[in-house]
């Protein structure tokens, strides 16, 4: 099975009559087109997505952790149970997708992205990156919260008594 760009060109062949279930870990998928495929539970852990397109595409329990999806088209796309934590959406476009359970936790996006109707980004921690500030190169998943440093856990405590 080819994975073609948005353009038509080629740029992955691979072993499989489908792409659920497939294992895209920490790949360059730059600019390739899922538009209306059938994607459910397929891995794109650390991907590079720009550009890529998922319009209509159903990706129910994807797992998009840490993957850049900056300019990405994900409209009209199912998004059900997706892992989000810490993907980049710098200036994606969400626009009636179906972002019901997803886990969201560290999101990245723009004043330019496009979110679906009703959707409120800010209320589940996701962060607002600002026009100048360029979305980091590699995405890296934050640390569990016991892993964080102990004067950092010892001023929270602080704070809350």
């Amino acid at each position: 099975m080819d994975i073609k760009s948005t353009d038509g060109a080629v740029l992955r062949t691979i072993e499989a009559d489908s792409l659920v279930e497939a294992d895209f870990y920490k790949m360059d998928l730059a600019g390739a087109d899922f538009s209306g495929q059938d994607l459910a539970r397929t891995r794109f852990y650390g991907c590079n997505l720009r550009g890529a397109s998922f319009e209509g595409a159903n990706c129910y329990k994807c797992d998009f952790q840490v993957a850049d999806l900056t300019e990405a088209n994900l409209r009209n796309s199912n998004l059900t149970w997706c892992n989000l934590l810490s993907t980049n959406f710098y200036d994606a476009d969400l626009t009636g997708a179906n972002l019901e359970w997803a886990h969201v936790k560290g999101t990245r996006y723009s004043k330019a992205t496009k979110f679906p109707k009703g959707f409120k980004p800010g209320d589940l921690e996701t962060r607002l990156l600002s026009q100048n500030q360029e979305p980091p190169e590699t995405l890296e998943p934050a640390p569990p919260e016991e892993e964080k440093p102990k004067a950092a856990a010892a001023a929270t405590k602080a704070s809350d008594d």
